[in-house]
């Protein structure tokens, strides 16, 4: 081939080779964020939101140099939450760099930059909580962090082995990647339904987030049901389905246990026990996790299916450097 010819089809939408060292560092950046959501959310089930009652400083000292090992339990609890905070921002920080330094997928330096963006606000949205005393604000605090650890599992996704690899779409004869959506869809509303519940109390908002979950439970069965039938194996997908189906039923044994710790929901502040507040809290960072695994098989069924009616043409091989893969689960 001389100069002049033009470079063939394959090697011009050619996938980016799969490296570990990204791969490993963004699986590093969802690992460490998700104790977060725990330490997070016991803040909220033992109600320290304002033991600290200033921010950025803490008791009017630099954050960085509180000596908290000596304070109340409370303050512990949120000192903690707002240190582990600092640390996650810095990691992704750092993920953003390299990003920005050596990947080649335009969108995904979007998409990390989105992701720094959202855990700023996150950041902000904790200190406003604080400086107005806004439990909205907390609820939304809350909602926000289960959506940044989601996109962290997401950045992992992306640059995975099973993301970059050269499998050809086929057609999604099973209509799974609509259902795989809905599933999306509801499991993002549950996450409010269950800030409501937490922040607000009330038994209306209680037995919604309850038909909610069963409802999630009965639709991730479904879509596992789905997979398992496509004529096509997708393994990754098939996981990824069979996670979201596991976590949704353990959400709902949780959530069983939670339902009748904090019965009867007349808002009324009460002790927590231990074991009351690691299953609550539990539940809280269960569906964090949920929500993770629902976004990876939305976005593997869009990966690794087509429209159906490509049925009748050969399937052209898909590539992760083009956006749409990620527009159309958008």
């Amino acid at each position: 081939m001389t100069k002049l010819d033009p470079a063939p089809e394959s090697d011009r939408h050619r996938a980016p080779a799969y490296r570990p060292a990204p791969h490993w560092a963004a699986v590093l950046a969802a690992v460490f964020t998700l104790p977060l959501l725990y330490v997070g959310g016991s803040v909220t089930t033992y109600r320290v939101g304002m033991a600290v009652p200033d921010w950025p400083t803490t008791f009017g000292m630099n954050m960085f140099l509180y000596n908290f090992w000596n304070a109340p339990f409370g303050v512990q609890v949120e000192h903690t939450h707002r240190l582990y905070g600092a640390a996650v921002g810095v990691a992704m920080i750092a993920l953003c760099v390299w990003f920005f330094l050596h990947e080649t997928r335009g969108w995904m330096k979007a998409f990390g930059l989105a992701a720094l963006t959202i855990v700023i606000v996150q950041g902000l949205l904790g200190g406003f909580r604080v400086t107005r005393n806004s439990t909205a604000l907390a609820a939304l605090h809350g909602c926000l962090g289960q959506v940044f650890f989601a996109m962290t599992v997401a950045l992992a996704t992306f640059t995975g082995r099973d993301w970059l690899s050269d499998a050809r779409p086929t057609p999604d004869v099973k209509k799974v990647r609509g259902l795989a959506v809905v599933t999306l869809a509801l499991t993002a509303a549950q996450i409010g339904l269950g800030a409501l519940v937490r922040h607000f109390s009330g038994s209306h908002a209680a037995i919604t987030h309850g038909v909610f979950g069963v409802a999630i439970l009965g639709i991730a069965a479904h879509l596992f049901v789905r997979i398992k039938k496509n004529p096509e194996p997708k393994p990754s997908l098939k996981s990824a389905a069979r996670i979201t189906e596991v976590l949704a039923g353990l959400q709902i044994l949780l959530g069983i246990v939670s339902f009748v710790m904090l019965w009867p929901f007349d808002g009324m502040p009460r002790p927590v026990g231990f074991y009351q507040a690691v299953t609550r809290t539990l539940h809280q960072t269960n569906g964090a996790v949920l929500l993770a695994a629902s976004l990876v098989t939305a976005l593997r069924a869009y990966r690794h299916l087509g429209p159906a009616s490509a049925s009748s043409h050969p399937a052209s091989p898909s590539s992760p450097t083009d956006p749409v893969d990620l527009e159309a689960v958008a």
